[in-house]
């Protein structure tokens, strides 16, 4: 069957071709699994950026709302924000001020130390993200739907499995 990825595979099976009347041999089962996660990695994205696109918001805004929904106080320190983000507490700060302008959070003095701010989710910001939730949950449901809970759960361990490798496995490229 055809897909977005067909172009790439002719390609590698073009350069195997090429590899094999010099005698070469190449890796070729791993170099299609390696372009084919990348692809279907990007493909994801892609469609996820899209669907939050379609509702108002990015992937950062959707995550930073969702890190304040799960605190059980629905607050967070900015420096926390960023921690959980991945990103540098200046963008957290940007980050921040794009919610505060949405009025999705506000910014409050902590009652501890008037120094600490805190960011609080809004009740405004919960019924949005309220409203983001379900549609995004049938779009993936829509998209997993292809594989069976069997296939899910094994694609799952298998996913697991190479994670692992990648976090133990360092550079492999020796200098």
């Amino acid at each position: 069957m055809e897909s977005s990825f067909t172009p790439t595979e002719e390609l590698l099976n073009i350069r195997a071709a090429q590899q094999a009347k010099l005698n070469k041999d190449i890796p070729y089962q791993e170099i299609l699994l390696t372009r084919l996660s990348m692809h279907v990695q990007s493909k994801l994205l892609e469609n996820r950026n899209n669907m939050l696109k379609a509702q108002g918001i990015n992937e950062t805004l959707f995550m930073a709302l969702m890190i304040l929904d799960t605190k059980e106080s629905h607050s967070i320190q900015p420096s926390e924000l960023s921690a959980a983000l991945g990103s540098s507490r200046t963008n957290a700060t940007r980050i921040a001020d794009e919610l505060e302008k949405q009025e999705w959070i506000e910014r409050k003095e902590s009652h501890n130390d008037r120094r600490c701010l805190h960011l609080h989710l809004t009740e405004q910001g919960t019924k949005f993200l309220n409203s983001l939730l379900p549609p995004q949950h049938e779009c993936l449901r829509r998209l997993w739907s292809c594989l069976d809970q069997e296939e899910q759960k094994q694609l799952e361990k298998l996913m697991r499995k190479l994670l692992v490798r990648l976090d133990t496995m360092g550079d492999c490229i020796k200098k």
